[in-house]
């Protein structure tokens, strides 16, 4: 099954909806399979990066839409994805204290948030939405 086409027809979804589109079972296996998509314990999208099937921490405000992400780094890419400026709403993960970003013209505006990755990218996928 070539899952390019049905890959941009669920990150269009995503885009024009904020949510993951139902797809069948044998689409969904392949989705899985070629880690284009992430499924949850019911079967459906949980998330396609960088798009969440939502509710999740970080939240994107863009465009008049919301959007969820499985992290802030993806809730950047989103942004990214959509190519437009907007807003990224999460959490640091340690202390609980609120983190919001604000992109305009396509780059952060000054913020003193730091990045920090726990898991190298290598072992991303043997949990992402750990990751």
């Amino acid at each position: 099954m070539d899952i390019v086409p049905l890959r941009r027809a669920i990150f269009r979804h995503f885009a024009e909806t904020g949510r993951a589109p139902a797809l069948a079972a044998e689409e969904l296996t392949a989705l899985e399979t070629a880690h284009a998509a992430v499924l949850d314990e019911a079967g459906a999208i949980a998330f396609a990066n960088p798009f969440a099937n939502g509710p999740s921490a970080s939240r994107v405000e863009a465009d008049g839409r919301a959007y969820d992400a499985v992290c802030a780094w993806d809730a950047l890419g989103i942004l990214a994805a959509l190519g437009t400026d907007g807003t990224v709403s999460t959490a640091c993960p340690d202390c609980g204290e609120s983190i919001v970003v604000d992109i305009h013209g396509g780059a952060p505006v000054a913020t003193r948030a730091v990045v920090h990755f726990l898991v190298p990218a290598r072992r991303w996928y043997e949990d992402l939405g750990f990751t």
